[in-house]
């Protein structure tokens, strides 16, 4: 895709509706390009195949939770704080997610193929998005960490989506947050508790 255009930003946010309403299955460029009202070719010219616009879609919506996330996490707390703040936004953000649940709940196997699948070109959203992580929480030196940033930030994001695709579970999102804060920190609380 090439940089962002006001027809590849109208395009990616049809995508998006389209994907919350119906699914990653049922998306074509055809309806992508009828929701953004531009032609169909635009939609082709600018992702390529289905999978081209899959990874846009995808690089899209990262990118949007990532910019999110680092206007909603204090970059000066401690690597617990951060790990405790990043975890609890991530979970929150994908639960609200329209087109995260639609997929969650009726196409379970694409989350899984973005997830761990890697072609030769693509990053998983896995490796992505600790990439990202990777550098918030290495954005200070913080002596509690007790692991190297990208390991702390995988540990964050793999738990994170382990909770986001599978949504029961006998811990709240504070106590996933906490017990994340405290497997990437020297300190034994990882955070502290809120007063």
């Amino acid at each position: 895709m090439t940089p962002s255009t006001r027809s590849s930003d109208a395009l990616l946010d049809a995508a998006v509706a389209l994907i919350a309403e119906s699914g990653l299955d049922a998306l074509t460029h055809t309806a992508v390009a009828a929701r953004a009202g531009v032609s169909r070719a635009t939609a082709y010219r600018e992702f390529g195949d289905k999978d081209g616009l899959v990874s846009a879609v995808g690089r899209h919506e990262v990118g949007k939770m990532v910019a999110a996330a680092f206007a909603a996490i204090d970059p000066g707390a401690s690597a617990g704080e951060m790990a405790y703040a990043a975890t609890l936004f991530a979970l929150r953000y994908l639960r609200e997610h329209r087109a995260f649940r639609y997929i969650r709940v009726h196409e379970p196997a694409w989350l899984l193929t973005v997830a761990i699948e890697a072609g030769d070109s693509r990053l998983t959203l896995v490796g992505t998005v600790a990439a990202f992580a990777e550098a918030l929480i290495a954005s200070r030196a913080d002596p509690t960490l007790a692991l190297p940033a990208r390991q702390a930030a995988e540990v964050v994001v793999r738990t994170v989506l382990s909770h986001a695709l599978v949504q029961d579970s006998a811990l709240t999102d504070e106590e996933i947050a906490r017990t994340v804060a405290r497997a990437i920190t020297t300190t034994p609380e990882g955070v502290r508790r809120p007063g």
